[in-house]
């Protein structure tokens, strides 16, 4: 190996060690502000979670407040206790640190937090996604700070925030536009979540029961003038379903169009979007020149939402009686719902 190859492999080694200890020492010791930066959002690095800040027009739905003459207390760590407000039920006061909550590691940052007043008795711990938001003047949005964490209330655990929310530095420079003649406005939204009650399970089923449907049509020449003509209907599944056919297309060009539709719902069963793999075929009467086409379509709530092939046979093939598809001037059609979602409520996953 040259010594140019060596030095080549030396520095190779040596960046991708330089790389690993940069990702090791974010991940389990300190906090690197600038990790990943765009003009919309800006991304922290803290010991145990990422910080993201994103902009937005609207302003925080649970509550706001305007801090003026703020550079009175700007380096202050004792914190500004909001009034009490409403929100998702309970009672909440914001909590701001101007200069950081210390004690939790919020040195040359700015903290804030949400704390909750009133925990029920029987209340054992109230889960909660927080946003925190202050005004951009520079923007003319929000800037919207959160770590993506479920906050866990509970009567021991009334406190809970961004010790890091910004550093102090970004925080007070003009420039940023957080603070906009001697005023701050900040604000939080908070989104209580409930217990899940309910879980949607889709089944998709392969070959259900009783999945196939012969529909043979006699004096076909007769319903010729007809645009539509429609099966009895009949189950697979957790709905009714039927087939459809125009005799002479849908499109310019003249051939006989097969859809099959989903219809009702039968008693109790989950009104939602019904998948289904289908398997159309035109018999041949003579032989086993089948003509057979498959087609998969999710179909709607909505009743009679249809899907097929516009065009499986010309209606001068089909009418040809020495092909065998028209036999004593019937057709038959088959349809094999060979894959069908079924859906249904169960109480966990």
């Amino acid at each position: 190996m040259t010594l140019f190859s060596h030095i080549l492999l030396f520095l190779k080694k040596m960046s991708f060690s330089i790389i690993s200890l940069f990702f090791y020492i974010c991940k389990s010791h300190f906090w690197l502000p600038y990790i990943y930066k765009t003009q919309k959002s800006t991304i922290f690095c803290p010991k145990k979670f990422i910080i993201m800040e994103t902009l937005r027009e609207e302003a925080p739905s649970s509550y706001l407040m305007k801090l003026v003459g703020f550079s009175e207390v700007k380096f202050s760590h004792q914190p500004y206790e909001s009034a009490a407000f409403d929100a998702a039920g309970y009672k909440w006061r914001l909590i701001f640190y101007p200069a950081g909550k210390v004690e939790e590691g919020g040195k040359d940052h700015v903290s804030i937090y949400a704390r909750i007043d009133n925990v029920g008795a029987s209340e054992m711990q109230i889960d909660v996604e927080l946003k925190f938001f202050i005004y951009n003047h520079k923007a003319r949005k929000y800037s919207v700070f959160q770590d993506g964490n479920m906050k866990h209330y509970s009567k021991e655990k009334k406190e809970w925030g961004l010790a890091r929310m910004l550093l102090l530095s970004k925080f007070n420079d003009p420039k940023n536009g957080y603070i906009d003649g001697n005023a701050c406005i900040i604000g939080v939204e908070i989104f209580v979540v409930k217990p899940i009650e309910t879980v949607e399970r889709v089944a998709f089923t392969q070959n259900p029961p009783e999945n196939k449907f012969t529909w043979k049509i006699s004096h076909f020449s007769k319903i010729g003038d007809k645009r539509y003509y429609y099966s009895d209907e009949f189950v697979v599944g957790d709905r009714k379903w039927r087939m459809k056919i125009s005799p002479k297309g849908d499109k310019k060009v003249r051939a006989l169009s097969v859809y099959v539709q989903a219809m009702a719902y039968l008693p109790n069963a989950v009104a939602s979007s019904t998948y289904a793999l289908l398997k159309l075929r035109l018999i041949n009467q003579k032989n086993s020149n089948h003509i057979e086409k498959r087609v998969f379509h999710f179909y709607s709530r909505e009743t009679q939402d249809g899907s097929g092939i516009s065009e499986l046979i010309s209606v001068e093939d089909l009418n040809d009686e020495s092909k065998g598809y028209l036999v004593e001037d019937s057709i038959i059609l088959e349809t094999t719902l060979l894959c069908v979602s079924e859906t249904m409520f169960v109480d966990s996953i």
